[in-house]
């Protein structure tokens, strides 16, 4: 630059930041912070296990030594404010490995806090809530409280909860009866313009349950750690991870119910067969005191399939309900068939075909996901995750009880349902033993490969009874307690169905929800049901999953498991 250059003018000086900016600039920051939690997105703090696995509350993750399985078990024994060292013999908890029924040392276990949510509010301003939404709303018991649960009943229906499945139907005539005649109480939910209510696929698949998967079989093997037989003598090779069959004929895999586990100390009449019933590990100390087990016939069968020549084919065999369900996949076809009962009870007629498409080959040499599901009275095929094709059967309240237990509901029924002293008949899992499942797999067309030999059962809704001695039946679970709701009620239930205190067993209403939400005249239950204006909002995602609150000298969440909500 020359000498005698004009001087570049100097950059403006900058003021100081004061007192006063700086104040200012945190208030604004606070009042968007409080708008946006007001209004937009807030956070919670899930305290209890009534919605675990889906949600957890205080808890403690436990890893089978032999499998590497983890899973979650409920810290039952204290409340969400307590520090209860799980490492004292005197708050210790008996548990097993869900895969292998190995029994679990209690050494150095620690408890974990509940996941954090996050919640849209204000979200049904905009749309109506959908079923099986993940919804957060003021207890209508304690409107102090918040609650989370899945919203399985909307506005104008009449919810039936039978065999673990939910039912709706929005024909308002002839809804309830105040006769105490066990038929004319059966009539109530043997009546037209009942529906199944199924689930999305997203849905459905965040909420299966493992009972067993062989990518996590102990090897070796112990004695009763796995249930998949063959009922062939020859033919198999059955390495713990890897089914491999090389015969030439025609070949099946049976989920044999009765192979007996190995934890024969685990007290309280722990699972000790393979039992496919609604059985939460979760739950394990609720179990040590008798919780009630239910047998489930929602379930998904899946494994990794490999042909050796590629014109094998795969199929499902489930017996259910009094009927049979053969699905199968393979030749480039998916076919689904079924047999019902006729004639004595336990027969069947002849097999009946009643969906079939396309489907993509299964290529030798190379691993198929193949997916069979029985689930909300519809049988799938899936391969890859995708559908390829489907049934679906529409049976009553009254007619999926009538093939689950093999009687008539109003045979099961009787006055006694609505004596303060009785209890409800529809409670008693034994019952629902003669429709209960049995489930193989059955190949044909030569060798093949097995692997993630997995099998999965749905949410079941438990039938109950209210407590304090009442002895009712649980709202919706009986006809005895039929529930109709009004135009702004809602119903919700936990996704763990046998340790959630949801409308089914809510028996009273705080004084100021009952004067400024009262129920209105007719057939609408006061307690048990959600107002409309109760609602907060939509859970939609796990942000900061169980925070370890001790043992750690620096709190981790398990970023793992931060999800979408479904």
């Amino acid at each position: 630059m020359p000498l005698n250059a004009p001087a570049a003018p100097s950059a403006p000086q900058q003021q100081p930041e004061t007192i006063k900016d700086t104040l200012i600039s945190i208030m604004i920051a606070f009042t968007m912070a409080f708008v946006f939690r007001g209004f937009v997105v807030e956070a919670f703090v899930i305290p209890t296990g009534s919605m675990a696995p889906t949600l957890m509350g205080a808890h403690m993750q436990l890893r089978g030594p032999e499998t590497g399985y983890q899973w979650p078990v409920g810290a039952y024994q204290s409340n969400p404010g307590d520090q209860t060292d799980y490492t004292d013999p005197q708050t210790r908890v008996n548990v097993q490995d869900p895969i292998s029924g190995a029994a679990i040392p209690q050494s150095d276990r620690r408890r974990y806090a509940g996941d954090r949510i996050l919640v849209l509010k204000y979200l049904y301003a905009i749309r109506d809530p959908a079923r099986f939404d993940v919804i957060v709303f003021k207890n209508p018991t304690n409107p102090a409280d918040n609650y989370i649960k899945r919203l399985i009943g909307l506005p104008g229906d009449q919810i039936a909860l039978a065999d673990g499945d939910v039912f709706a139907r929005t024909d308002p005539q002839n809804q309830t009866t105040t006769s105490t005649d066990a038929a004319e109480r059966a009539k109530l939910w043997e009546q037209p313009g009942w529906h199944v209510q199924r689930k999305d696929a997203i849905t459905q698949r965040a909420v299966w349950q493992t009972v067993y998967d062989s990518a996590f079989a102990p090897a070796p093997p112990a004695k009763g750690s796995a249930p998949w037989v063959p009922s062939e003598k020859g033919g198999w090779n059955m390495s713990p991870r890897e089914y491999r069959y090389e015969g030439t004929g025609a070949a099946q895999l049976v989920f044999d119910q009765t192979v007996r586990r190995s934890a024969d100390q685990i007290r309280g009449g722990r699972a000790m067969s393979w039992a496919i019933d609604d059985y939460y590990p979760y739950d394990e100390w609720y179990y040590e005191n008798g919780m009630a087990r239910f047998p489930v016939a929602d379930v998904r069968l899946r494994c990794g399939f490999e042909p050796a020549q590629g014109g094998e084919t795969i199929s499902m065999l489930l017996t259910a309900r009094g009927h049979e369900f053969r699905a199968t996949l393979g030749g480039g076809k998916a076919t689904i068939a079924w047999r019902k009962p006729i004639g004595a009870v336990g027969a069947l007629g002849a097999w009946e075909n009643v969906a079939s498409a396309d489907a993509p080959a299964l290529p030798s040499g190379k691993v198929s996901n193949v997916e069979f599901w029985h689930v909300d009275q519809s049988v799938q095929v899936w391969l890859d995750d995708k559908l390829v094709t489907k049934f679906e059967y529409d049976w009553t309240p009254g007619e999926r009880i009538r093939y689950a237990t093999g009687k008539p509901l109003a045979e099961l029924l009787g006055p006694q349902q609505i004596n303060p002293l009785g209890r409800n008949v529809l409670m008693d899992p034994a019952i629902y033993e003669p429709g209960k499942a049995s489930v193989r797999f059955a190949f044909e067309g030569g060798a093949f490969k097995l692997y993630r030999v997995g099998l999965d059962r749905d949410l079941h809704y438990q039938p109950t009874s209210k407590g304090r001695g009442s002895g009712i039946a649980g709202l919706g679970t009986s006809p005895y307690a039929p529930l109709v709701l009004s135009p702004d009620q809602f119903f919700a239930c936990g996704d763990n169905s046998p340790a959630s205190l949801d409308g089914r067993l809510w028996e009273d209403v705080d004084p100021w929800i009952n004067q400024h939400f009262p129920p209105p005249a007719g057939p609408y239950p006061a307690a048990g049901v959600i107002h409309r204006d109760l609602l907060l909002g939509r859970a939609f995602f796990v942000y900061w999953p169980s925070l370890k609150k001790e043992g750690d000298p620096v709190p981790v969440p398990d970023f793992g498991r931060m999800r979408y909500i479904w």
